[in-house]
């Protein structure tokens, strides 16, 4: 049996050799090509270099003969010696190339021109030095000099051109010398292309038309024509490859009989599962299209039929906030943004509440092929919620009449209308006067959560400057923070958008904000109020340098009675009510509030406002 691998190795052999006679006989023409041109070139470079520096430093001495005879005399001269040596240097190494008669002949010309040259501009510089005789030496420039000068510029011209004409002769000896090595190298490849083409040719007919036929019954296979046969009639590794791939469709043949009804089942049962889970259950693939949807997520949608299959989800459900949050790394994205993922729909008069939870399909490979949504119906919380706010809020509402009474009965004993109080009893309605008001406070506070949380309290919005309402909302704030030694900077440009808003409650907002980081800010400490415009919205920031708050109570501290105290806060009268006012009231401007917090550091507080127009709740 003759092998693939030797066939191969034969072709590829024959291939290479002729690669390679083509490449020397190539090589070797160019090599012999630019050593001619190395060897005719590199002289008639040099000469023309020589006689264009000769020129430009003759040209330099004449400059110096004139500043000799109009400036400083003795620095002239050393330039004019200066040149003298770059011109005989330039001369000799003129001479040590290889000359022909007539270059020597021009050569020794410019040898007694420089010589005599040189001699009459001594003969200058000794003249300057007497003094008076500024005119002689200048006629003597101008009659004698200058025609040695001119005479010995038209040599070193003479000499340029003898070996430019030499460079361009050579040149032209240089082209036709290219042009037989190229005619010759193109012949000789020519020869090689069709050999290769040849072989190349012999090759595909032995092992690429088996190997062609092998990938044509493959192909039929992977496309699920298992009773294929492949019918390879060659003696080498190709012919034992069909040999093992007929055998191969056999058992493949065989197992897929056997599994089919078994993937049936198990596909069935699946299906079975999904149908019957209470929930709604969404699988979509990675570019959103709906691939299974249960009878609980169709009822929740509104989705008749059986239609939706592979359909784009955006197209399916008409909302396109719930497609969007559906979708890959929906849910995700809405957490990241701090927007609670929540669905609400209203059926029969009755809304329903459902929280999504996704998980991700992914292959043996890592790579995500889809998502699985599952919609947990909260409904069930969301009513013992409403409930329980209900239920302060009357509670809160029956307690402001008793409190009234009592606050002003402690004022009248206080007063001493009903009998005078001596000193002790006086620091005891001290006492319960102050636990009076935090009473009033928190009922206040707990009435003013539950409106909000129903939508029953009424917002008095008017276009406000938000410069104005910070300067309102510090100002009583100003001597607690004096008090403390703790510094308060606001960073609020002039011109910002104004606001439709209730500037009562945004007040009361920026006052909680500023109090809590004054009471969890220690003394020397700083707290930072900022305010920006950001595309439609105001951004606003207040950050400390206090305590900070943990990671783990991050995200509850804007829920209600939630209060992060560290073991020696011993603040009274907060029950953890304040930012979950201040939650209520910016989501009810359109806004929403978070924060970033580092312990040790401190915190920073955000919250947006929609900018510029009128936002009703």
């Amino acid at each position: 049996m003759t092998s693939l691998r030797y066939k191969i190795g034969l072709y590829y052999f024959v291939i290479v050799v002729i690669g390679l006679a083509t490449s020397a006989f190539a090589v070797y023409n160019f090599s012999r090509l630019r050593d001619t041109f190395g060897l005719v070139l590199r002289d008639n470079y040099e000469s023309v270099s020589a006689a264009q520096n000769m020129f430009k430093a003759l040209e330099r001495q004449e400059n110096a003969q004139l500043s000799m005879l109009l400036q400083d005399i003795d620095l002239a001269y050393v330039q004019f010696n200066t040149n003298r040596v770059g011109f005989i240097g330039w001369l000799d190494k003129a001479k040590r190339g290889s000359l022909d008669e007539r270059e020597k002949v021009v050569l020794d010309r410019i040898t007694q021109d420089y010589h005599r040259y040189n001699q009459l501009s001594d003969s200058l510089y000794r003249l300057l030095q007497i003094k008076g005789q500024s005119s002689v030496a200048s006629n003597f420039k101008s009659r004698v000099i200058r025609p040695v000068a001119d005479s010995l510029k038209e040599n070193c011209f003479e000499y340029l051109e003898i070996n430019q004409i030499a460079m361009t002769r050579t040149e032209e000896r240089l082209n036709q010398t290219a042009n037989d090595a190229t005619l010759t190298v193109i012949t000789i490849s020519l020869i090689a292309v069709f050999m290769s083409i040849f072989t190349s040719a012999r090759f595909s007919k032995t092992i690429l038309q088996p190997a062609e036929k092998l990938t044509q019954s493959v192909r039929r296979i992977s496309e699920g024509q298992l009773n294929q046969k492949i019918d390879v009639n060659t003696d080498d590794e190709i012919g034992e490859l069909g040999s093992e791939f007929n055998k191969m469709t056999e058992r493949l043949r065989s197992y897929e009989q056997m599994n089919i009804h078994q993937l049936i089942a198990e596909k069935k049962k699946s299906e079975t599962i999904v149908e019957n889970i209470a929930d709604p259950i969404i699988v979509t693939d990675r570019q959103g299209a709906l691939m299974l949807m249960n009878q609980a997520a169709a009822a929740v949608f509104d989705v008749h039929g059986s239609d939706w299959l592979a359909k784009p989800l955006r197209e399916v459900i008409g909302n396109q906030s719930w497609a969007e949050m559906l979708e890959l790394n929906g849910v995700q994205r809405y957490e990241e943004e701090k927007r609670d993922p929540l669905f609400a729909f209203v059926r029969n008069n009755v809304t329903l509440y459902f929280r999504p939870r996704q998980a991700q399909i992914v292959d043996e490979q890592g790579n995500v092929q889809g998502v699985v949504t599952l919609l947990q119906d909260v409904t069930r919380f969301k009513d013992l919620d409403r409930m329980k706010s209900e239920f302060i809020a009357t509670v809160s509402h029956e307690l402001r009449t008793p409190l009234t009474s009592l606050s002003m009965g402690i004022d009248i004993l206080s007063q001493g209308v009903v009998g005078a109080v001596n000193q002790r009893q006086r620091e005891l309605l001290i006492a319960a006067k102050d636990d009076s008001e935090r009473l009033r406070k928190l009922v206040k506070d707990l009435l003013d959560l539950s409106k909000l949380e129903s939508g029953k309290y009424e917002m008095k919005k008017e276009f406000v400057d938000f410069r104005k309402l910070v300067a309102e909302a510090a100002r009583p704030l100003r001597l607690p923070f004096e008090e403390k030694q703790i510094q308060l900077e606001f960073d609020v440009p002039e011109r910002l958008p104004a606001l439709f808003a209730d500037p009562h409650q945004l007040i009361w907002v920026v006052t909680n904000l500023l109090s809590n980081a004054l009471r969890f800010t220690d003394s020397g400490g700083s707290v930072h109020l900022t305010a920006q415009e950001e595309e439609d919205k105001l951004l606003v920031t207040v950050s400390d340098t206090g305590h900070g708050i943990p990671r783990e109570h991050q995200e509850t501290v804007f829920d209600k009675f939630v209060q992060v105290k560290s073991p020696t806060d011993t603040t009274p009268g907060s029950v953890g009510l304040g930012l979950a006012i201040a939650r209520e009231v910016v989501e009810a401007h359109g806004g929403r509030i978070w924060l970033e917090s580092t312990v040790g550091v401190g915190s920073t507080f955000f919250f947006t406002l929609p900018a510029g127009r009128q936002s009703e709740i």
